[in-house]
């Protein structure tokens, strides 16, 4: 499972709600969970900082399950 949708569950958020708190669109939440779109730095670094985790964890982890 992706990182971003991993770390969004355990905060107890919807999709939209996480959108609303990171300050970024529905839609970009939900293709960055998809892996159907790549992050800016900016936006990377506004999920690492909500999610205090690191960039390379939230955008540069691959998971095989």
């Amino acid at each position: 499972m992706n990182p971003l949708k991993v770390e969004r569950i355990n905060k107890g958020l919807t999709q939209l709600e996480a959108a609303k708190k990171i300050g970024i669109s529905y839609s970009t939440l939900t293709k960055l969970e998809s892996n159907h779109k790549d992050a800016s730095k900016k936006t990377m670094v506004k999920f690492a900082n909500f999610y205090n985790k690191s960039v390379d964890y939230l955008f540069f982890t691959t998971y095989n399950h």
